[in-house]
């Protein structure tokens, strides 16, 4: 793969991310998804018992940095006398423009910014998600790390999954990479300690202060919700699982519920026959990939290519995932087309699906729509071809890099270039 140095300053590119700047600011008001309601109850309990007592008290789901920005926005709004709502979305806008800020820093091109930035709008300040709080380190990091500056990039790495969980499913990709990197042959001539030094300093600038200062019972916990709280069998995720949801509700209607008019809702299940398969389904496709990518050469196209494999894997089959769980697909789509443009078309059908999954469910303002047509809900047809996607891109892989894992190999037909 070759890396475009191409420096986009003309005015088209300049116009097209004012234009964008533009759309954004457009959603400031919309009032988003009932998530926003979510975020402002926490925002009142951390009013009213501190980050720290707020954190513990919402038994929440979420990182501790989240609640440290909202800390912020909390205070914020207190000092300007203005509603919670108001800074909220401030702060969204602030950070989707920062995200668009950060990867032109890299980038320096104006069109990918643009493109950038106008995919991330609708989970962002239209919509009200969080996710746009840790786009800004996730990009920033990764960039830095194919830079060379392993420790500042896994420092804003280690941010980004302490914001939310979600960039953890990446993280033994990234480790890997680093490892690989500090074991090159200009770094394995210098102590063992200066090689792990992006690890040990991650740990020492973020992990620990926020285990002290928050307590392990609480980061833990909020952990261990996210990871078992989720009952859905698909959180409007239009995945494998929503498929399976709409089969539940086609065949054991007086169990799972009917469809209404043809519309598929989610549900939450304990069935071990139903949830198991899916997530040992997942939990399997990921080893594969994962044990793939360790015995390849580790450039940096390979590590966003295979980090959205297994990103990918997850959002296709496990169990308890969300609308806008594709939020991180999206950054690394648009890391890898500044890497390899030939890869612009994936990241735009990547983007797309991403986009559509939150859209058919909740429009732009957060109202739920009716995806029935002639009787037949086509967020069926996205789930479907959301795999498609992730199926697309794990054959082209293992056409260009071939697949070793001990017992099976399969010969590249091309390979991957630095």
């Amino acid at each position: 793969m070759s890396e475009s140095n191409e420096k986009s300053f003309g005015w088209p590119g300049v116009g097209f991310l004012l234009l964008v700047n533009l759309i954004a600011a457009t959603f400031f008001f919309s009032p988003g998804t009932g998530d926003v309601g979510t975020w402002e109850t926490w925002m009142r309990e951390i009013s009213s018992y501190g980050v720290i007592g707020g954190f513990a008290h919402t038994g929440t789901d979420y990182p501790p940095l989240a609640f440290i920005i909202l800390a912020g926005v909390v205070k914020s709004a207190e000092a300007f006398g203005v509603t919670y709502f108001l800074i909220l979305k401030f702060s969204l806008l602030l950070f989707l423009f920062g995200t668009a800020a950060c990867y032109y820093w890299f980038t320096r091109n104006l069109m990918l910014t643009a493109a950038i930035e106008l995919v991330l709008i609708l989970s962002s300040i239209a919509l009200g998600y969080l996710d746009i709080y840790f786009a800004p380190f996730l990009v920033s990091g990764l960039f830095l790390i194919k830079h060379g500056r392993l420790t500042l990039g896994m420092l804003l790495f280690a941010i980004s999954c302490l914001i939310k969980w979600q960039p953890l499913i990446i993280s033994p990709f990234v480790c890997i990479y680093l490892l690989s990197a500090a074991n090159n042959a200009e770094r394995a001539r210098r102590p063992i300690m200066n090689r792990l030094r992006p690890f040990w300093a991650a740990a020492l600038v973020v992990a620990i202060p926020l285990l002290t200062f928050f307590g392990a019972p609480a980061l833990f916990d909020s952990f261990k919700r996210a990871m078992t709280y989720h009952r859905f069998l698909s959180g409007y995720a239009l995945n494998l699982p929503w498929i399976e949801t709409w089969a539940l509700h086609l065949f054991q209607p007086e169990k799972y519920g009917s469809l209404q008019n043809g519309l598929i809702d989610a549900f939450l299940t304990r069935d071990l026959l139903v949830v198991w398969p899916n997530k040992i389904l997942f939990l399997l496709i990921y080893a594969v990939i994962f044990f793939a990518y360790a015995r390849q050469p580790k450039t940096f196209d390979r590590l966003i290519i295979y980090s959205m494999l297994g990103y990918l894997a997850y959002f296709s089959f496990n169990t308890g995932v969300h609308e806008n769980h594709l939020f991180l697909v999206c950054c690394l789509a648009w890391i890898l087309v500044f890497v390899d443009q030939d890869q612009l078309l994936r990241a735009i059908n990547l983007s797309i699906a991403a986009n559509a999954n939150l859209f058919l469910f909740f429009g732009v303002f957060g109202q739920r729509l009716s995806p029935v047509i002639g009787g037949i809900d086509i967020t069926l047809l996205f789930a479907f071809a959301n795999i498609g996607l992730f199926v697309g891109l794990l054959l082209h892989t293992v056409k260009t890099d071939g697949i070793d894992l001990g017992f099976v190999k399969i010969e590249p037909h091309g390979a991957l270039e630095n």
